[in-house]
């Protein structure tokens, strides 16, 4: 059975939610929340970057295109704060397009008795500026490593991004999965992910099903591994 789910990121002394924002010519802005969880105040400067992906690579680059207010602010011991953000210029997009929102802690300064490291707490929210038409497409294969190691992959040709959730493969003989994973991991348009199976049974398979959660529905695909 495929499970699990979150609906807020903490790191520290402070959370954010929703953890995800998503974007569109029907909905051009948004507001997140973010609170204080500490017994001090907290200073939080916010940035948002593109993300974007080709194959395995991930590249956050500089740009301007989400506006958000405030871009820095100061929170008081359990309060919160709203931030809004929306698309500088409202544009018709035949392909999703990606950014990372980043709310990282300004630390204090030091006090005088102080001689450790400050440590800088950091969270990245995914937003999505959606098509008029989302198609994700995802191509899953597997590949023998060794006699008992498998990759199995998956890209996305599509114009939109699938976020898995959980993966379980099950061997063409088994009732249940022999390998389960829990995980939280987009597929970015042209975008691929990979995950190494160390299983003696899967790998001697001719033939497996394989079960993705996502947050587009369920996919059931059954793969035959590429032999070397």
């Amino acid at each position: 059975m495929l499970t699990g789910g979150f609906s807020m990121l903490q790191a520290g002394s402070y959370m954010v939610k929703p953890v995800r924002i998503e974007l569109s010519a029907r909905q051009l802005r948004t507001t997140i929340q973010i609170q204080n969880l500490g017994n001090e105040a907290t200073t939080i400067q916010a940035r948002v970057v593109a993300w974007n992906a080709k194959g395995l690579e991930e590249v956050l680059s500089e740009n301007d295109e989400i506006l958000l207010n405030p871009p820095i602010f100061t929170i008081a011991a359990g309060r919160e704060q709203s931030m809004r953000l929306g698309l500088r210029q409202p544009k018709p997009a035949t392909v999703e397009l990606t950014y990372r929102l980043i709310l990282e802690e300004v630390p204090p300064p030091p006090r005088p008795e102080f001689t450790g490291v400050n440590t800088v707490l950091k969270i990245s929210v995914p937003i999505f500026v959606k098509p008029a038409m989302p198609a994700p497409q995802l191509t899953w294969t597997v590949k023998h490593i060794s006699d008992k190691e498998l990759q199995l992959a998956v890209e996305n040709q599509g114009n939109s991004h699938v976020q898995i959730k959980q993966i379980a493969v099950t061997g063409a003989d088994r009732s249940e999965p022999d390998f389960v994973k829990n995980t939280s991991t987009y597929v970015l348009k042209t975008g691929r992910k990979e995950w190494v199976i160390r299983d003696a049974h899967l790998a001697g398979a001719g033939r497996f099903l394989v079960q993705a959660r996502t947050d587009n529905g369920e996919i059931r695909e059954t793969l035959s591994p590429d032999r070397p």
